[in-house]
């Protein structure tokens, strides 16, 4: 009793082997580009949204840091008041002056957007101290607009003299 068997039913040794592995090979190169790919567009949406945040954040840490400088700093002119006022600034001899104080705050209230353009921001800002802030024998809070429920705020912290103390100015600014 002779059977004939076909190609198929009675592989050459070695055959078999080589058809099986390029047939996994074929399901792994499909499966590695899937990976590749859904890992190159996570990689690009996570880089987009990633660097418009960073923008923001950096821009208004940066003009914050600009404000506070400005106010740190004995502005221009040296004597300014609402009227001739360049570059709003608090100090003189190292220590916030009150008159300049003063005339920061009745600018502020008159002309809030003014400031910002002094401040050359585009961001609100709310400028404080840790100690008790006295405009004409009255006690205020701060100066510029009181953040509520703000987007985006940050808290720039610097130190200084006021009435003879050191103390903590904060800024607070958002957009």
């Amino acid at each position: 009793m002779s059977t004939k068997y076909s190609r198929l039913d009675f592989p050459i040794k070695g055959k078999i082997l080589k058809s099986k592995r390029s047939q996994a090979w074929g399901i792994d190169l499909i499966i590695g580009l899937v990976i590749f790919t859904a890992g190159v567009l996570a990689f690009y949406i996570f880089t987009l949204n990633y660097s418009h945040e960073n923008l923001v954040t950096g821009d208004m840490i940066y003009g914050g840091s600009n404000i506070a400088d400005s106010l740190l700093s004995e502005g221009s002119p040296e004597n300014w008041n609402s009227e001739d006022v360049i570059k709003i600034g608090l100090l003189s001899d190292g220590r916030i002056n009150q008159t300049k104080l003063e005339n920061f705050y009745s600018l502020s209230l008159q002309d809030y957007v003014e400031t910002k353009r002094l401040f050359n921001t585009n961001d609100n800002y709310f400028f404080f101290l840790s100690e008790k802030i006295m405009i004409n024998s009255e006690e205020i809070e701060g100066i510029g607009l009181k953040p509520e429920n703000p987007e985006n705020l940050f808290k720039i912290t610097r130190f200084t003299i006021y009435n003879h103390k050191p103390i903590t100015m904060s800024l607070y600014i958002w957009n």
